[in-house]
């Protein structure tokens, strides 16, 4: 048999199945080659930096990132906590003194605490010459179910200006 002129006999097709098992002997080696460079790159990998393995790696960190969201979740809430707690607290402080009686100078004050929900109380001291009376009242939301000297106003609006910087 004649394939564009070369004549297929016995030392022809020895010859051709020589060069393609040399083809595939080098495929083979070169396929080897690159599956122990890559066998050798998957070793280090899973051998890690300190020597760990890396599923021990992998392991230790999702143990770690748990322990991480279990924290986080107790931080917020705390946080929470924090929150409720520092809106009861007073956050806002005014203070006016004035003269009360003629004679005695400014020795008389108001003075407002209030919390964030502008909730507290004003305290109202009258000093005079004989005696000196101090006066509390109750604010709830900004505004005292009894009636409040103009004082007593200056320094509830002081502590909503102090209040409002914080």
């Amino acid at each position: 048999m004649v394939i564009d002129g070369i004549t297929l006999t016995p030392q022809n097709l020895l010859l051709l199945a020589s060069g393609l098992l040399l083809v595939i002997g080098l495929c083979f080696l070169i396929l080897n080659i690159r599956l122990l460079v890559i066998g050798r790159r998957y070793q280090r990998l899973m051998k890690g930096t300190r020597g760990a393995n890396l599923e021990e790696l992998l392991g230790e960190t999702l143990e770690a990132c748990q322990e991480i969201r279990k924290r986080l979740g107790q931080l917020e809430d705390g946080t929470g906590s924090l929150l409720a707690d520092q809106a009861a607290s007073l956050q806002g402080v005014g203070f006016v003194r004035f003269n009360a009686f003629s004679e005695m100078g400014n020795m008389s004050f108001a003075l407002a605490l209030l919390n964030k929900n502008v909730d507290g109380v004003v305290f109202c001291c009258l000093v005079s010459r004989d005696d000196c009376r101090l006066y509390a009242r109750q604010v709830i939301g900004g505004v005292s179910t009894t009636p409040l000297s103009n004082e007593e106003k200056e320094a509830i609006q002081k502590a909503l200006a102090n209040s409002q910087r914080l």
